[in-house]
């Protein structure tokens, strides 16, 4: 029997990780309190490296803490690209400010350095650089005009966590910067974050931010601790008369599990537990994944080659390496996911699935996920062309660590007969 493929349903997760999980559900005294988040700050900043590293419950989070550190005057501008997840424009609408959406390159999925230029006005004072898919941005453009126009910048790393640009790692190059440690992201812990700054400023009032900041519920962080383990025996059992279909369905009706995204975020709402402290279990899974991350993105280099060699062969397809780039402008990418073009997207991620390949939809939408209240979020369509036209043709390809070049090989002789 084939062995079944995902890109997402956490891809990270490992039976070391589940017995870690099931040994912390066993434990409950050491959810809240413990030695866990200060111990991550000091590994990240020692590791990154940064001046203040500050652990906290999901990347938006981190984002809106950064933001509130700002104090920005009402209906300031904020630039951020389209393509990408709402989990961005909110916390600048918890702000107060105004998200203004730019284009991408077509090459990177990154922003595009003119529009930014074109979309700047007198009222701009932030831009969140975005590094999708682990690919980290034009830098050395976007950064000059940032600094031309005195904007703050903020590296958005979800995607990007251990990629370089000429050697340094991201994260390290703006005035603030954030990480997600999100249950598809390079590391998982289901939910977590960090934001680091060399800014002594801005890192004082992100401190007294989360100061007044409590713990989430004991139910909260129960269901992230839970999260390992149903989605491993899920998987287990997927085809064992659609069991693992239907303990995914039990989880969700019963409240076993959270969503990585709640639904009043897609209208700009605000979830509870982003004003809280993260958890000293979710920071021991996050300690535990990221001694696995030279490892993870090794793996992930390699699988990316794999693909490399095999689609740059396939006329139908669009990779990224054929799209106008050289290698050598790749050297940082930590490829979370390898992402191709195909103006048949929605029938190749259908008919994959028919073959037990599930394909990453990451995203199909230019503020994903699908139903996103475009107006509560400040997005007009039609004013990021690129980001909209790479949305309708993007599939992801897994590079996850138990993906290896035989299932590799099965999506590569599906893309090519489906071609």
């Amino acid at each position: 029997m084939t062995k079944l493929i995902f890109t997402a349903l956490a891809p990270n997760t490992q039976w070391d990780d589940v017995w870690l999980a099931l040994r912390l559900i066993c434990a409950p005294w050491r959810w809240r309190r413990g030695e866990a988040v200060a111990a991550l700050e000091a590994q990240f900043r020692a590791w990154l490296p940064a001046q203040h590293a500050y652990a906290c419950v999901s990347g938006r989070s981190g984002l809106y803490a950064i933001l509130k550190a700002l104090a920005l005057p009402p209906e300031t501008e904020v630039l951020l690209q389209a393509y990408t997840c709402v989990a961005v424009p909110d916390p600048i609408l918890w702000a107060g400010a105004k998200p203004v959406y730019v284009d991408c390159e077509v090459e990177t999925f990154n922003m595009l350095p003119e529009d930014l230029e074109r979309k700047i006005t007198p009222r701009a004072r932030v831009v969140i650089v975005q590094h999708t898919f682990g690919l980290p941005a034009n830098l050395d453009a976007l950064l000059t005009i940032a600094r031309k126009h005195g904007l703050f910048v903020i590296e958005d790393c979800a995607h990007a966590l251990g990629a370089t640009y000429h050697g340094q790692r991201v994260g390290t190059f703006g005035d603030a910067a954030f990480f997600s440690f999100g249950r598809d992201k390079v590391i998982s812990s289901v939910f977590g974050g960090l934001v680091v700054t060399s800014d002594n400023v801005v890192a004082q009032r992100i401190k007294n931010t989360q100061q007044g900041w409590k713990y989430p519920s004991g139910w909260w962080t129960f269901q992230q601790l839970l999260h390992p383990l149903i989605t491993a025996k899920a998987k287990f059992l997927w085809r064992v008369f659609g069991l693992g279909k239907l303990i995914l369905a039990i989880a969700k009706i019963c409240h076993l599990t959270s969503k990585a995204v709640y639904g009043l975020e897609k209208s700009g709402g605000k979830p509870s537990f982003i004003e809280k402290r993260l958890p000293n279990a979710l920071a021991q899974l996050t300690l535990h994944q990221f001694k696995k991350l030279e490892k993870f993105n090794a793996h992930r280099r390699k699988i990316a080659d794999v693909y490399n060699t095999q689609l740059l062969k396939n006329p139908h397809l669009i990779s990224p390496l054929s799209r106008g780039r050289t290698r050598g402008s790749y050297d940082g990418h930590i490829y979370l996911r390898y992402t191709m073009l195909t103006p048949k997207a929605t029938q190749i991620l259908a008919a994959a699935k028919q073959q037990n390949i599930f394909l990453g939809d990451w995203y199909r939408t230019p503020i994903a996920p699908e139903g996103v209240d475009y107006g509560a979020v400040g997005y007009t369509l039609g004013s990021c062309p690129v980001a909209e036209k790479l949305a309708r043709e993007s599939v992801n390809l897994p590079t996850d660590i138990h993906i290896g070049e035989q299932e590799v090989n099965r999506i590569v002789v599906f893309l090519t007969h489906f071609g």
